[in-house]
């Protein structure tokens, strides 16, 4: 994945030494599950990175599920979207309303992960990829098109209006190509 983190070494064989001094890499996951939590976690705790980089692994809170109208989830969920947008990098799940918003407030074109289409699906390949910018997609955009006062399909109106990669159907700004 773009080499966002470092490998873990997997054999016996010692971590790399390095005499300069390597930054520590923190991974923030938010999510409403542990699930990528605890297999991160356990990855970089269990075993050295073969670059020597200490790497933390951090979840604010996991709630296991949406609690529509609480104030205290909805709040927590807003603390998570800031710290998301404080991110060097940012990795999101598809259709993550909650991803769209830290990626615009950070202005990070993320890289999406892409949904297997059931849990028995295989996981895509590649999967995952940088998006096409930094603005969210529009899941259920209109499809309207007034000078021919019928419905079109404004991805393909427009050059700067492209369809999404993680939501076929949705809409994203992106820079326009001449």
């Amino acid at each position: 994945m773009e080499n966002l983190l470092p490998d873990v070494i997997t054999t016996g064989e010692p971590a790399a030494t390095t005499r300069r001094r390597l930054k520590p890499k923190a991974v923030l996951v938010t999510s409403l599950t542990s699930w990528y939590y605890e297999k991160l976690k356990g990855m970089y705790w269990e075993r050295a990175t073969a670059t020597g980089e200490a790497v933390g692994v951090h979840q604010p809170s996991h709630e296991e599920y949406q609690r529509f109208g609480s104030g205290s989830h909805d709040a927590k969920a807003c603390a998570e979207i800031y710290l998301l947008s404080l991110s060097d990098a940012l990795v999101t799940s598809g259709w993550s309303t909650f991803g769209y918003v830290a990626q615009g407030l950070a202005g990070l074109t993320p890289r999406v992960m892409y949904k297997p289409a059931n849990e028995s699906s295989a996981v895509p390949d590649p999967p995952c990829r940088r998006d096409v910018s930094m603005e969210p997609c529009f899941l259920t955009p209109p499809y309207n098109n007034c000078r021919m006062k019928r419905s079109a399909h404004s991805g393909k109106v427009v050059a700067h209006v492209k369809n999404c990669h993680d939501v076929p159907w949705g809409l994203k700004l992106v820079r326009r190509v001449e």
